[in-house]
């Protein structure tokens, strides 16, 4: 998975260039935990999220999932919405992009994605995992959220961020939104219509903007990572997370 922020063209081109981030609204919200995993080796194995979806939407998601009537929605119930959302965030490059200075990870999805319901709330699970092993070699930046600003994505809290056998010197914080200079507004301003992916120089810059997790390890020797993300072009279209397409959705007060 390529880190590149300019991944819907120049529309995303406009939303960077707009006051605070603001070009459009949220309609889906989700409360967003993220686990980082290391192997005993010190290298990055994973990137696990757990998504909490509003009440709204998933009171939406589950309608006519019953399928058998007992007043439950199981994981069966739910497999062809999970199989529906992965492809689609795989489109959108899974809402994860990670990297180090000019170093872009790349990534494969795992096989453990998985939808539940729990409290009223759906909850989405799946990992990523690099391509191949990667090292911090200082500072690890890991950004997750929505470009078209449709789904927000709220990881606000330190304590949604979970190191799992993480060397000894290795420590997570969190970077908060920036406000885009108006020397990097212009510059994206001025990249043609047909460009679809930044200059790796302009991505380094760009990642984090809308704030980011930042895992700092004092020692270590990045080992670049190579290949190519799996390829879900063949998959059927939709929406994220089976939102429909004509009806925003607001979370309930």
């Amino acid at each position: 998975m390529r880190f590149h922020a300019l991944s819907s063209g120049l529309a995303l081109a406009a939303l960077l260039l707009t006051s605070g981030w603001a070009f459009a609204h949220p309609h889906v919200f989700v409360d967003a935990e993220t686990t980082i995993a290391f192997d005993d080796a010190g290298n990055v194995t994973a990137i696990e999220h757990r998504w909490s979806f509003d009440r709204a939407i998933s009171a939406w998601q589950i309608q006519g999932l019953d399928t058998n009537g007992d007043g439950k929605v199981s994981g069966d119930e739910l497999s062809d919405l999970t199989r529906d959302s992965m492809a689609d965030l795989a489109r959108r490059e899974f809402y994860t992009y990670a990297g180090e200075g000019a170093t872009d990870l790349h990534f494969e999805i795992g096989p453990d994605g998985r939808m539940s319901y729990v409290g009223g709330r759906t909850v989405l699970e799946f990992s990523l995992v690099p391509t191949q092993a990667y090292r911090i070699g200082k500072e690890l930046e890991i950004a997750v959220y929505d470009p078209e600003y449709y789904v927000a994505l709220g990881l606000d809290d330190i304590a949604a961020v979970t190191l799992r056998n993480a060397p000894a010197g290795c420590s997570a914080s969190l970077r908060p939104a920036k406000q885009l200079p108006p020397e990097l507004a212009d510059q994206l301003n001025a990249l043609p219509a047909e460009v679809t992916e930044l200059p790796p120089e302009l991505g380094a810059v760009l990642r984090g903007m809308q704030g980011a997790i930042l895992i700092r390890c004092e020692e270590g020797e990045a080992l670049p990572p190579s290949g190519q993300s799996t390829d879900f072009d063949n998959a059927p279209p939709g929406l994220p997370f089976g939102r429909p397409a004509h009806q925003p959705v607001h979370p309930t007060p």
